[in-house]
């Protein structure tokens, strides 16, 4: 009787004992990482040079084409083109002038992708690109949305050393309905 007893008490006080908290997911960054999801189609890309003056970027050009995707799964791809690539004489032929020209229109990589949310930084983890060098490197970009935008910066960096500040700007392609 006694043994029971106190197995009922034993059970009655484990059973009242709070468990320890389970860790509660990162509400905030999930709900940010929500936001990348989608298509995004490139507006624009611009420098801000240490004058202060602001010019087009070079890399992309007045006239560049481009998407960006990022999954639910954080897989991304990012293509663009110069709009003003010229055609091929032949399509099925081009000649060596009109692969480079091709080429050098072209930027692409894929990659995973993580957010500190905290920091408000996304990292694409480069799997592969264009240029096979790239491959297993990490981008890190600053990011803000604004409306239907998707704003990434990135500190510094090509374009000479008064270059202080890279930033391109997408727009999300609207849902399909």
């Amino acid at each position: 009787m006694f043994r029971s007893v106190l197995r009922l008490v034993l059970a009655a006080f484990l059973y009242s004992v709070p468990v320890a908290a389970q860790p509660q997911p990162d509400t905030e960054k999930q709900d940010i990482e929500k936001q990348f999801i989608g298509t995004w189609r490139l507006i624009g890309a611009a420098q801000k040079l240490a004058d202060g003056t602001v010019r087009p970027s070079p890399a992309y050009g007045p006239n560049q084409l481009g998407y960006m995707i990022y999954t639910s799964d954080r897989h991304m791809c990012s293509v663009t083109v110069k709009a003003d690539r010229p055609a091929w004489a032949s399509a099925g032929r081009p000649t060596d002038a009109e692969l480079k020209s091709a080429w050098d229109g072209l930027g692409s990589y894929c990659a995973t992708w993580t957010v500190n949310a905290q920091e408000k930084s996304i990292v694409h983890h480069v799997e592969f690109d264009k240029s096979p060098n790239a491959a297993g490197s990490d981008r890190k970009r600053f990011y803000t949305f604004a409306g239907n935008r998707l704003i990434l910066r990135i500190d510094g960096g090509g374009g000479g050393g008064n270059v202080v500040e890279n930033t391109v700007t997408w727009e999300r392609v609207a849902e399909p309905r």
